[in-house]
This record gives structure tokens, sequence and C-alpha cells, in this order.
């Protein structure tokens, strides 16, 4: 046995002996309790730099794995999978191509661009490694029947190129795909997989900062970085990426049109697809590798076989690049404060009466940050048969920084999820506050997504912004310091201020939360039209 093996179940034993002595002390209480050592001692291990920052099939990947594993067995949890406790996530990376090449030409025209400064494109599945097309401008690729909105329009668009703008038409009117909030539309895996789903051969999302949210560097990163995807579903085009605005506006002239009269043109219902007379060519060879991840699952049994999904992704961005002196990415808030809190619930859940709780899902799932993978991978294979399952919580980037009078709640159907958790007795029902910045689309960047498209309500729900013992603003201004300045940096481990009280107020909110749900809380819940517009669409015939 390896030495850091030797030190996870030593930690691990340690933490269970912990849970050993109160959980006999709770053993007829109707609701878990916590003790705040618990959270920390977790987060503590899970951010530590042993475990290299938790990557997906890194060894650090592992340990994190074999922790979770061994909390989940000694807190008495059955096996998740038919196969142990580990479910198997098989994967693929694809390397970007450092050389990728785009010609853009009309009779003598002609124009090379240049891969990282002009576009950023992943080559997942064509094997000759040259895409030449003509494209084919669909708008901004949306199908949405209820805003009755058809870009497509009926148009086949089988081994086409396409070229579309990313977010959505609208966002200067409120009545029209929610304003400046984006919808599942408006997402930019969403319209690959829809892509994909028609049967194209490639896509150019055209770019631009105000579209996109955010600089081109941030897209960049797609020709740098690794692709991963579920093995044998890339999920996208063969040939798909980015193209910057200026480029962009290089090719549509070519073309003989004007970027600026086409967004006129697909900011209308009336939309049809337009053909552009010029040749693109493609050249980025195809280099993937298999990876396996893996989820953690153990399930309580409970009240009936009606279930309650409890996640949390362990994964992180495992060793990188340098940044002062550092390259471990330790993800201490994302998302090891949340990895406790889900361990913590396992513990003290696994010594309540039966009676007292639905079945309960623990995931602890892999591969968040490359897609939400893991997560997706356990809809397509679930512990519990989907029909069977009333909601999922999902825990993400946990508040580590003390209780707060409200809490943060980004799901689907929002309205229900607000009403049970402002419902919730004394001293659980919080003040319920949506996402300040909707237009970031965070309800499509965690694990809720993967539920929501397979039709399962679910919500990340946190610590909200209003902390206790706080003056006004200091929440939104601490948790826009971490967003600036630690988010995705090796600067996101554990610190002395961490106050693990916000972790056990949140274990507690969502046990009771728990306790509504398999009551009948959720019961009418997916028929919501809002669930319903985010459920993952048939594949077009």
């Amino acid at each position: 046995m390896t030495r850091q093996r030797l030190v996870v179940l030593a930690l691990s034993l340690a933490a269970l002996a912990w849970a050993g002595d109160s959980a006999r002390a709770q053993q007829r209480r109707t609701l878990p309790t916590f003790d705040s050592a618990s959270f920390e001692a977790h987060t503590r291990f899970l951010a530590g730099d042993m475990l290299e920052g938790r990557g997906v099939g890194t060894r650090g990947g592992l340990l994190a794995a074999e922790y979770i594993e061994t909390i989940f067995r000694a807190a008495g949890l059955r096996n998740g999978t038919s196969a142990g406790f580990l479910q198997p996530v098989p994967m693929e990376a694809f390397t970007p191509d450092a050389d990728a090449t785009i010609t853009l030409s009309r009779g003598e025209a002609r124009t090379r661009l240049v891969a990282g400064e002009d576009f950023a494109i992943v080559n997942s599945g064509e094997a000759s490694g040259v895409l030449r097309a003509e494209p084919l401008f669909v708008g901004y690729a949306i199908e949405a029947p209820e805003e009755r909105w058809d870009d497509w329009k009926g148009v086949d668009v089988r081994g086409r190129l396409l070229v579309a703008f990313v977010n959505e038409p609208g966002q200067s009117d409120p009545g029209l795909f929610r304003g400046r909030e984006l919808t599942i539309h408006g997402r930019w895996r969403t319209k690959l997989e829809d892509a994909a789903r028609r049967g194209a051969a490639g896509m150019l999302l055209i770019h631009t900062d105000a579209d996109a949210g955010y600089t081109w560097s941030v897209a960049r990163t797609t020709a740098t970085k690794p692709t991963m995807a579920l093995a044998g579903e890339s999920g996208r085009p063969a040939m798909a990426g980015w193209i910057r605005e200026g480029p962009a506006r290089q090719l549509l002239r070519l073309a003989g049109f004007d970027l600026d009269s086409l967004r006129r043109q697909a900011e209308q219902r009336s939309f049809r697809p337009v053909e552009l007379p010029a040749t693109v060519e493609i050249a980025s060879r195809l280099a993937r590798r298999a990876v396996t991840g893996n989820n953690v699952v153990g399930v309580l049994p409970g009240a009936g076989p009606d279930a309650v999904v409890l996640m949390a992704h362990y994964d992180h961005l495992g060793v990188g690049r340098v940044v002062d002196g550092d390259s471990i990415y330790n993800g201490a808030i994302d998302n090891a404060t949340a990895v406790a809190t889900l361990l913590s619930l396992a513990q003290a859940y696994a010594h309540t009466p039966a009676a007292s709780h639905p079945t309960l899902v623990f995931l602890a799932a892999d591969a968040e940050e490359d897609g939400l993978l893991g997560s997706l991978y356990q809809t397509l294979h679930p512990a519990v048969p989907l029909e069977r399952t009333l909601a999922t919580l999902n825990l993400e980037m946990s508040n580590p920084w003390g209780r707060t009078r409200d809490l943060l709640v980004i799901g689907a159907p929002f309205g229900g999820f607000a009403r049970l958790f402002g419902h919730l007795p004394a001293p659980f029902g919080l003040r319920v506050v949506r996402d300040p910045v909707p237009d970031q689309g965070y309800l499509f960047r965690s694990d809720q997504l993967a539920w929501l498209q397979a039709g399962v309500p679910a919500a990340w729900i946190d610590g909200g912004f209003d902390y206790v013992g706080r003056p006004a603003g200091w929440g939104e201004a601490k948790r826009a310091e971490y967003r600036a300045r630690t988010y995705h940096t090796p600067s996101d481990e554990v610190r002395d201020d961490f106050d693990y009280q916000g972790l056990v107020q949140l274990a507690q909110i969502t046990a009771a939360a728990v306790r509504a749900i398999g009551a009948g809380g959720a019961s009418a819940w997916r028929s919501d039209p809002e669930l319903l517009a985010i459920r993952r669409p048939a594949t077009p015939r």
C-alpha cells in the first residue's frame, strides 16, 4: 500500500471516530446534527497539496475518490452501482492542434487565420484533419418553442459547416428570452450539442466580448487546453470552436454580407438560414486519448423507493500553469468545502432512522470542470431510476465564511424551490435570493444542469450574501473578491479566516429540505414549464 493511501485511510478513520461518537448521541433524532470539526477536517484533506488539485484521471483525483469511498463505506451507505461505490466514467480527451489553420477564400481572394489569435478549434472526430466547405449562417442557432423561435426553419444541415452568434436575440427586450438573463438556449454548449444532433460537420461560433460576457482570452484557452467528452459522445460537431469578431467580419465580407446586417436579420423570428458563398478550409489534426474518471456513489435506503440526490463534484484543475510560484490548483472553495458538506451529511444521516427521510443518493461527481461529465454520466446510468428521483440538491463552492440570513438558490423550477426553502421551519427558513448575475448563466455552469436536462428538478444551493455579524455589502464584496482573485487559481486554498459554521448551516438547511421534499414538496414540479424548457431535446429526425 502506498504512503498516500495509508494517509487517506488514517485520516478517514480519524474522521470516522468522531462520527461514531457523535452518532451514538443522536441515534434517535429525526434530523441529523453536525459539528464544524468534521467539515474542517474534510476540507483540509481534500484541498491539501498531496491531492495535487484532484485532476480527472490523475493520482490526486483517485486519492480523493478513495477517501470519499472510505467515508461512505464506514458511514453505512450501500453501493451506488452494481460494481461498488466507484462508477467509472469513460471519457476521451481531445488535444487542440497548435498548428491548426483556417483559410478563407473566394475567387482569387484568400486569407489565412492564426490559431489562438483569430480562432480556437477542437477536432473531435474528423479523421482526415481537414474540413472544406461553404458555410451556412444559422443566426443564433436556437429552436425554442416556448419563445416561438426557430432559426433552423427545417433546413437540412447534415454535413454542413455552420456559423452562428453566441448568446441569444433580444438582450435589450425583457419580453424575449428573459432579456439579459441567459437561458439554456444561449449557452454555447447547447448550440454545439444541437448542431451535432442535426448532423452538422462543423460549427464556428462568432465571439464578441459583449455577446459572450468574457474576453477573447477566455475562449482562446480552447486552443491550448484538452477538451473532454464522454466516450463516443463528443456532444459537438467534429470540427467546432470559436472565431473572433474581426476574422468573422472578414469571412462575411468575403461572402458579400455584413455582420451587423446579418445580426439585424437574426434578431427577427422570421430569420432563415443564409448561404455564405465563400470557402472555408479548416485544417486541424485529430489527437484523442482515453481517460477514465470516477463518480463515487453511495445509497442510504429511506422511507420508500423514491429518492433525493445530494451531490457535489470533487474534481478540480489539477496541476497547471505556475502562478506566484505555485502550480497546484487546490480548489478549497471549488469544490472541497462542498464535498466536505456532502461527506458530513452522509456521516450524520447514516445514524438517523430510515423512516425520517426518503432514500438518499450521495453522489461525488467527477469531471464537472470538464463539462459536467460525471453528473451527465450518472443521469444516463443512475443509482436510482430517474422516474423515482424526486429532486437533486447540488452543493457547489459552498460558503466558508459563516452563517447568513439568506439562501442562494440557482435551479428550476425556481418558484418551487424558493417556496420550499422559504417556508422551512425556524431556524432553517431563510430569505431566498436569486443569482445576482443571471447574465453569466450559472444555472447552466454546474452539475444541476445535467439533472435538469434529464427532467429532474434540481438546484444549486448555498449561503447567500447577508452575513450574520457583518456589515451590509460584506458578503457581496467577499464573493466578488473570490471570483476576481482566487477562483480557478492556485490561491484557492484553505485560509485562516474560514468560518465552518456556514457549512454547518448549509447542511442543516439541506437536511430540512430533504424532509420537505420527501413529504411531497416536489410532487408537481416535473410538469413546470421552466423545467420542461431546459429538458434535453430529442435528436431531430
